[in-house]
């Protein structure tokens, strides 16, 4: 549970993945700023969705780097 609370009336352009509900949560609890949540949604699409490298292996580090700073990934 985080400290700030989601925003639970807010409609969310990220696309639907296993996994993806801590990352609409986190977003929500960015919804408090709009525009800080909207500049990171496009941040986290640009990163994972475009380019040359797999999307799985991204999505490999991404786990391999939340494991070794021990965060809830």
């Amino acid at each position: 549970m985080s400290r700030i609370p989601p925003v639970e009336n807010i409609a969310l352009s990220l696309q639907e993945e296993p996994g993806s509900a801590a990352m609409a949560t986190l977003f929500r609890v960015m919804a408090h700023r709009p525009e800080l949540a909207q500049h990171s949604i496009q941040l986290l699409e640009t990163a994972m969705r475009t380019g040359t490298v797999d999307p799985g292996l991204k999505e490999l580090l991404a786990i391999r780097v939340s494991q070794v700073n021990h965060c809830f990934y």
